[in-house]
């Protein structure tokens, strides 16, 4: 099964779309508007590069990590890095947002899946 695609924000960025009025929070809740899409939140990190020149053996450069994730890396999280064993690490903080799946029936599914079968075959190449 493949894992859902997750969206990572900065306060800035997420700052702005309520500005804007293309977001609203409620709770944990992050809703896109106006197609309505919605995102569970948590606290997370951008990974933006490996400091101590030893390399990046974890992987984690360009990667987004939330704070459970860290920790089970066994990672101590402090403001703009994270320390993994003797790795350290520059990170942006942010939010991760993970979507909320509406649960659909098959008639709400079929308009859908046809739609984006319509837009792939009249988009012009």
């Amino acid at each position: 099964m493949v894992a859902p695609n997750r969206l990572f924000l900065s306060q800035v960025a997420l700052d702005r779309w309520l500005e804007a009025g293309r977001a609203e929070v409620a709770g944990e809740e992050l809703t896109l508007l106006p197609e309505g899409r919605r995102f569970r939140l948590a606290t997370g990190v951008h990974v933006r590069g490996e400091v101590t020149g030893a390399g990046d053996a974890l992987g984690l450069v360009g990667r987004v990590k939330d704070l459970e994730q860290l920790a089970a890396l066994g990672g101590d999280y402090s403001a703009g890095s994270v320390i993994v064993g003797d790795l350290a690490y520059e990170v942006e903080e942010g939010l991760l947002g993970t979507p909320i799946e509406e649960p659909r029936g098959e008639a709400d599914r079929q308009p859908a899946e046809l739609d984006a079968l319509a837009q792939l075959f009249l988009e012009p190449r």
